[in-house]
Parts: structure tokens; C-alpha cells; sequence
């Protein structure tokens, strides 16, 4: 259980730095990720689009993470 809870925090701050990065230093970016893009300039789109495909993927990837984590678990604790 206590290695469960271990990986569970890990991955937790993994994707809290996900989504820090995919929120703030993209849409706070320097002038390097100021382009064209679909002929919208590229932090405008990440911010109507981008980031929305990452925040799906960040619950996507924590749902599958931990049921693979409870299976195990459930496995190592069931005679």
C-alpha cells in the first residue's frame, strides 16, 4: 500500500508539472513561441485548443496509471 501511495505521489507531481508548463509558460511564453499558426498566433490557439487536448491527456493518463497501480495492489493483498 505504501508503494502505491509512493508512485500515486509521484505521478501527481509529474502532472501538476504538466499542466503548469502546458498553462503558465506557454501562455505567459517568451517571444519565441509568438508564430503564426492557422493563422492565429500560436499562444492565442494553444490557449483556445492546445491546452485542452493536455488537460484530457493529464486525466486520461492519471485514470489509467491508477487503475494499473489498484490491480497490481489488489493482486499483491488477495490469498
Amino acid at each position: 500500500m505504501k508503494n502505491t501511495w509512493l508512485k500515486n505521489k509521484r505521478l501527481t507531481q509529474v502532472l501538476i508539472l504538466i499542466w503548469f508548463i502546458t498553462t503558465l509558460l506557454v501562455g505567459l511564453s517568451p517571444d519565441i513561441l509568438r508564430f503564426s499558426f492557422f493563422g492565429w498566433e500560436f499562444t492565442y490557439w494553444w490557449g483556445a485548443q492546445g491546452a485542452l487536448f493536455i488537460y484530457l491527456l493529464i486525466v486520461w493518463v492519471y485514470a489509467h496509471k491508477m487503475h494499473q497501480y489498484e490491480k497490481n495492489n489488489s493482486k499483491v493483498t488477495d490469498l
